[in-house]
C-alpha cells in the first residue's frame, strides 16, 4: 500500500477552473517522486491540492489508507502532510529559531523545543545564524530554514514546490544535497521541479505531467535515459 494515493483529481482555482483533469499521484513510504512536466501542466496545482489547498471537484486522497479528501489544510498537516510552496515559505522578520517555533504550531512546547533542537542539529548553518533575521539569509538557506519548518513536525510526507527556483547553480545543488539527506533518513517526499534533470538524478520515481494529467511513471534514472522524454522535458536532442 502506498504511503500516499491520489486518484482522479479534479479541480482548479475557480468554479469554471479545471487545471486538474483526473491527475493522479502515489508515494510510497521514504520514496522520493519527482513531478515533472511543462508549465502550465498543474504540478503545483497537483502538491496544492493533496496539502488541502484546493477545493476538489472530483477525487480522492488516502494517506496511509486513510481518507483525507474532506480534510482542512490544518487537518491534513496533523496527519503528517507538510507543503513548502515555492514563494512566501519563511517569515522574513523573525529569526531563524523564531521560524522554526512557527513550524512547529502544531505540537507541543516539548515537542518544538525538541524538534528545534533536531533541526539544528540537522542543519548546523541554521544552528549558526539562529539569531539572525530571516530575510538576511541566502536564497539557499531560506529554502533550507523552510524545509526546516515543515520537518519541525516530523511529517511522514513532506511536499516540495519548486524549492531550487531562482537560485544559483551552486545555491540549488546544495539544496538538492540537502534534500536528498532528508530523504534518506525516511522521510517520503513528492517534488515539483523545473531543474528536471537534477530532480530525476536524485529521486527514486518520476511523474510527467501534462495538461492535468499523468502521462508517464516510471523509475527516475530510466526516465532520465529515455531519449523521448530527454527531447521533450529534459533539454535534450
Amino acid at each position: 500500500m502506498s504511503l500516499l494515493a491520489a486518484t482522479g483529481i479534479v479541480g482548479g482555482y475557480g468554479a469554471a477552473d479545471e487545471i486538474l483533469k483526473g491527475a493522479a499521484l502515489a508515494v510510497a513510504d521514504g520514496e522520493l517522486v519527482a513531478i515533472i512536466g511543462p508549465n502550465g501542466a498543474g504540478k503545483s496545482t497537483l502538491l496544492k491540492a493533496i496539502a488541502g489547498l484546493l477545493r476538489l471537484k472530483a477525487g480522492q486522497i488516502l494517506l496511509d489508507g486513510a481518507d483525507v479528501t474532506g480534510l482542512s489544510a490544518r487537518s491534513r498537516a496533523r496527519t503528517g502532510i507538510a507543503f513548502v510552496p515555492q514563494e512566501a515559505n519563511i517569515f522574513p522578520t523573525m529569526s531563524v529559531r523564531e521560524n522554526l517555533e512557527m513550524g512547529g504550531f502544531l505540537a507541543s512546547k516539548a515537542a518544538v523545543a525538541a524538534g528545534i533542537a533536531a533541526q539544528f542539529e540537522r542543519f548546523p548553518m541554521l544552528a549558526e545564524k539562529r539569531r539572525a533575521a530571516a530575510r538576511t539569509l541566502s536564497g539557499g538557506q531560506r529554502q533550507t530554514l523552510a524545509m526546516a519548518m515543515a520537518l519541525m513536525v516530523a511529517p511522514r510526507l513532506l511536499l516540495l514546490d519548486e524549492p531550487s527556483a531562482g537560485l544559483s547553480p551552486k545555491a540549488a545543488d546544495l539544496l538538492f544535497e540537502t534534500i536528498v539527506a532528508v530523504h534518506q533518513a525516511g522521510t517520503a517526499i513528492a517534488m515539483v521541479e523545473q531543474n528536471a534533470r537534477e530532480a530525476l538524478a536524485i529521486a527514486d520515481r518520476g511523474v510527467v505531467l501534462v495538461d492535468g494529467r499523468v502521462a508517464h511513471v516510471g523509475p527516475a534514472r530510466a526516465m532520465a535515459d529515455d531519449p523521448d522524454i530527454g527531447r521533450l522535458f529534459l533539454g535534450g536532442n
